[in-house]
């Protein structure tokens, strides 16, 4: 879930802006390191492994790519069995400790179940614009330009000066204090937008944005930025869909744990985590030896460093597995 303070209040207004909020699961909420796990119904295959519509799948940039541009994406995909793309992460990503990991990713048209899969990744770096809106405490000066709205921009840089605005607060409950960032959070100006085209870029067209009884400092600067590029490919599975049930559920469960030669009290590990109450396992740090027996077996120890190398929370996402003739998805948290 994405905690937005601005998203929030303007889609509950502020009597259910607590709701919208408590989803988020806060890094003080947990001990050392945390095992959580649900059970996984792979019966029928759905979102997030099978994607429909795969235009639904955000770009990894504030600003998200037209409808049009993805679906062309996708056309040259079905008809050259491969695509190059950036920032638009056809296939999955799951967290895993300070990188993230490829998930299974599949896909339907025309009635047929395809596979793909990243056959090349790498990074380009880039000069490009960025926008960003600075909270101010205080009113601006008597002489600053200032706007809100209706900003009678284009739809283009409205949708900038939005994504700017709920930056402000991303990550953010909104209830415990001013937002705090190491550095101004901005909206990059990607190749799916044009620069040239913006009254935000290169100086925007006001000095101050008042929003929702409060004031930001509209800032452009010129930034050279690191910009993820996927090469992608597919593969077809069949058009039936109980055997692509079944390709998929193979592909998707990585193993199963009960062959592992777990110890009575590694298994109790596991035990607790899929609990009904409260579906997980803590501890402090050090991990025991029975959790890092547990963890060895889901495959996630071989890249857990120690808790002190790490400066944030770091979670390990999606390990799903078979234990006790069921499935299950486990994410471990580590909270230093």
């Amino acid at each position: 879930m994405r905690c937005s303070r601005r998203s929030a209040l303007r889609l509950l207004g502020v009597a259910g802006a607590t709701a919208a909020t408590a989803g988020c699961l806060n890094a003080g909420d947990l001990d050392a390191y945390s095992l959580i796990a649900d059970e996984l119904d792979l019966s029928s295959i759905e979102r997030p492994y099978l994607w429909p519509d795969p235009t639904e799948i955000d770009a990894v940039t504030r600003v998200d790519f037209a409808t049009e541009a993805k679906a062309a994406w996708l056309s040259e995909l079905f008809d050259t069995g491969s695509v190059t793309v950036r920032q638009w992460p056809l296939v999955g990503r799951d967290r895993w400790g300070t990188e993230t990991r490829p998930r299974p990713t599949f896909l339907r048209r025309d009635g047929t179940f395809y596979e793909v899969d990243i056959v090349d990744e790498r990074i380009r770096r880039r000069d490009r614009w960025h926008f960003a809106l600075e909270r101010v405490d205080e009113a601006p000066p008597e002489d600053a330009t200032l706007d809100g709205p209706p900003f009678g921009l284009s739809d283009q840089d409205e949708r900038v000066l939005n994504a700017a605005l709920d930056a402000v607060y991303a990550g953010h409950d909104g209830f415990l204090g001013d937002p705090e960032f190491d550095e101004l959070q901005t909206v990059e100006f990607h190749h799916g937008l044009d620069a040239d085209a913006s009254d935000l870029v290169p100086s925007p067209s006001f000095d101050f944005v008042e929003y929702e009884d409060e004031y930001f400092r509209a800032v452009a600067e010129r930034r050279s930025v690191d910009v993820p590029e996927w090469t992608y490919a597919i593969t077809e599975i069949s058009d039936s869909r109980s055997e692509f049930t079944a390709h998929a559920r193979d592909a998707i469960v990585e193993r199963d744990v009960d062959d592992a030669g777990l110890s009575e009290a590694a298994a109790g590990v596991l035990d607790d985590a899929i609990a009904e109450e409260p579906r997980r396992y803590e501890e402090g740090a050090p991990p025991s030896a029975e959790l890092t027996e547990a963890l060895d077996a889901l495959a996630i120890a071989d890249d857990l460093e120690p808790i002190d190398s790490y400066d944030e929370r770091v979670d390990f996402r999606n390990v799903v597995v078979e234990f006790r003739d069921d499935v299950y998805r486990f994410d471990l948290i580590v909270s230093p």
